[in-house]
């Protein structure tokens, strides 16, 4: 189900959002868009520096963040951005194992990435909203099918939303 609140759009489980506020689950494409400063990512950073927005992520989203900036920055350069972020304190890594059945459930009945899934089970473990950075069109067509019980959110639309001022 597609709705639209203030010019901004959320695919919902349960509730909308207003703004990017509170406790969230962080999917790795966002921790790419904070790590590369892209206006997203200046967004993102400016909210937990104001302690307006707290993020968790999965062991595997660090794991997919840092083969991502390796691969475009080199072995060295991704582990130290990656540390740096992870040693910020704006985000709490969480175990996996005691989601890795849900994930694995999510992966069973949905066509999504493993990654992708482990997020989203994370956010229903903890009851918080998913912000993935955009809108991936596999994610998308799963949400449109059958809705996930937790909120999914896209940066992309805050973005819009706050436009290059972010």
């Amino acid at each position: 189900m597609v709705r639209r609140l203030l010019g901004c759009f959320t695919l919902r489980g349960l509730g909308m959002r207003r703004e990017l506020e509170g406790d969230m689950v962080f999917d790795a494409s966002v921790l790419v868009e904070v790590i590369f400063s892209t206006v997203g990512g200046r967004l993102v950073r400016r909210m937990l520096v104001d302690e307006v927005l707290f993020g968790y992520v999965t062991e595997l989203a660090v794991s997919e963040l840092r083969y991502v900036v390796c691969r475009m920055l080199g072995r060295d350069e991704a582990w130290r951005r990656v540390d740096k972020l992870l040693a910020s304190g704006y985000f709490r890594v969480e175990e996996i194992s005691p989601i890795v059945t849900l994930a694995s459930e999510y992966k069973c009945e949905r066509a999504i990435s493993l990654p992708d899934c482990f997020s989203i089970a994370l956010g229903e473990y903890l009851s918080m909203p998913v912000l993935f950075a955009r809108r991936e069109k596999e994610l998308v067509r799963e949400i449109e099918r059958k809705p996930f019980d937790v909120d999914i959110l896209f940066l992309e639309d805050y973005v819009r939303k706050h436009g290059e001022s972010a």
